[in-house]
């Protein structure tokens, strides 16, 4: 969780959250990123964009995060089902994949899984823990399509999207069309206005917001959406719209 996202929360719902489980140097590296942004960032940062921490990524920990990826995991296993059920795929990939948190799931059904993160220090973690995925780090993820790695069958990218400006937003779409010229694309988006931040232009802050199904369907052209799924989490989350799984096809 970061400073923008904490003013949603109380200060009895803040204390439960609690980072102490997670190995010493990677606590170390996401405490020398914030100090950084928060301190140094006042005087020689100040064009510098927002880095995404471990801590960032989740903003659940302990017993509620273990049942959120289970929910999550879950979803995204049912529409794998669903692509699958014609034939298997031979590929996949995830577009903004983190520390791999969901793209382990993509191992279950392609023999080739390809995970692309931009901030490496994510991607040192991804890559210790699931070293049968290839992981690319891209300075910017609308330069996917530049690595060549592809094409694939299915690519996905899950809460991502919603902390873009729409111009980026759209480039990113683009370049994952080109990771997938035919075949099926995954989007989990927050589309209710809950939680959402008053900054939607500047791409180098926090960003948090909603766009709607028809707004998604109109920029994923000439992809045709084909299922629609709810996002589910933990009951005790604060929103209880956090998002849409929308699976398109070309």
């Amino acid at each position: 969780m970061n400073q923008n996202e904490s003013k949603f929360f109380s200060k009895s719902e803040l204390s439960r959250y609690d980072a102490t489980s997670l190995p010493f140097i990677y606590l170390l590296k996401s405490a020398y990123i914030q100090i950084r942004r928060k301190l140094w960032g006042k005087f020689f940062d100040k064009d510098a964009r927002m880095v995404w921490t471990i801590d960032a990524v989740s903003d659940a920990v302990g017993p509620a995060d273990n049942v959120r990826n289970y929910l999550e995991r879950r979803t995204l296993r049912s529409v794998l089902s669903e692509v699958t059920k014609n034939g298997p795929i031979a590929s996949a990939c995830e577009v903004g994949c983190g520390y791999g948190r969901l793209i382990m799931v993509l191992k279950e059904y392609a023999s080739k899984v390809v995970g692309f993160e931009r901030e490496g220090h994510l991607l040192d973690v991804a890559k210790s823990l699931l070293p049968d995925i290839v992981f690319c780090q891209c300075d910017s993820l609308n330069m996917v399509d530049q690595r060549k790695l592809g094409p694939f069958d299915f690519a996905m990218t899950w809460t991502v999207l919603q902390h873009l400006t729409d111009e980026d937003c759209q480039a990113v779409i683009t370049a994952i069309k080109h990771l997938v010229p035919n075949g099926y694309i995954l989007i989990s988006e927050k589309t209710q206005a809950v939680a959402v931040t008053q900054n939607v232009t500047e791409g180098r802050q926090f960003i948090s917001r909603a766009r709607s199904v028809e707004t998604y369907k109109d920029w994923m052209k000439p992809y045709t959406l084909v299922k629609i799924l709810n996002t589910s989490v933990e009951n005790t989350y604060h929103n209880k719209t956090p998002g849409t799984c929308m699976l398109f096809k070309r």
